[in-house]
This record gives C-alpha cells, sequence and structure tokens, in this order.
C-alpha cells in the first residue's frame, strides 16, 4: 500500500533510520573483527604445539591454588543487588533533571516548587530504604564465628 503522503511504496523510516544505520554498522564491525581475528590466528599460531602449560589458564603468574567454583557469601548477593536496585532508582533522576531544568510545564501546574518537593520525597524514600539496609545489618562484613 502506497504511503498516503509521498506516494511511495516505501514507508518513511523519519527518525529510526539513523538508528538502523547504527545498528547495520555495528553488526558489520563486529563481523569484521570476528573475521580479522580468525585470520590473524591461523598466521601467528600456526606451528606452535599445544601443551598443557600452554592450555592452563593464566592468572596473574601465580599458580591455581584451588578450584574456581567456590562458594560465596550471600552477603556479596545482596549487596550487589542493592547496587542495582539503587542505581535505577538514580536512573530515574534524569528525567526529573531534565524537567526542573526546563522549568517544569506551568501549563499542568509543574513549578519549581512541585518538583522539588518531588525531588524531596524522592530522595526521602529512597533513605529510608537506606536506613532499612543498614538496621538490618546488610552491609556489615565481619564473619561470624
Amino acid at each position: 500500500m502506497p504511503d498516503t503522503e509521498t506516494g511511495s511504496l516505501i514507508p518513511a523510516t523519519g527518525p529510526y533510520l539513523p538508528v538502523v544505520v547504527v545498528a547495520i554498522l555495528a553488526a558489520g564491525l563486529a563481523g569484521v573483527m570476528l573475521s580479522l581475528s580468525g585470520v590473524i590466528s591461523r598466521f601467528t599460531m600456526r606451528g606452535r604445539a599445544r601443551s598443557p602449560v600452554r592450555d592452563s589458564p593464566y592468572e596473574c603468574g601465580m599458580p591455581i591454588l584451588s578450584d574456581a567454583h567456590t562458594r560465596f557469601s550471600v552477603k556479596f548477593y545482596i549487596v550487589a543487588m542493592l547496587f542495582i536496585l539503587f542505581d535505577i532508582e538514580v536512573v530515574f533522576l534524569y528525567p526529573w533533571a531534565v524537567l526542573y531544568g526546563s522549568g517544569g510545564d506551568p501549563s499542568r501546574g509543574l513549578g519549581f516548587l512541585f518538583l522539588f518537593l518531588e525531588l524531596v520525597v524522592f530522595v526521602a524514600i529512597l533513605f529510608v530504604g537506606w536506613l532499612y539496609v543498614v538496621r538490618k545489618g546488610v552491609l556489615e562484613w565481619q564473619t561470624e564465628g
């Protein structure tokens, strides 16, 4: 079906064209890098014999002392989840900052005072969450025993 505005059979891409071009360039560059890596490794590794020493993982020049699949304390995972949680919460400040920087939208009643109070409530909720985490002792790193 032709486009009603231009009469063209190709749909209007408008603002999506740069995104498509960047995606094609990224995929092409990734393909070129992978191909070059394979070609270069064939030429540089030709004639070298494989050995257990050469195939072992290199860990900063130190010999491997134990198995890498050991159990970690749950606290590591909890702290990681807390970091992600608070990091995502901070991301929500960016749209607020853009709106606050532009002065808000007076037609909808979004003045500076409303936006500032909205930020205060948001940070207060984050602070209450942080206090809860601290009081529960999640950030305590002493080992039991």
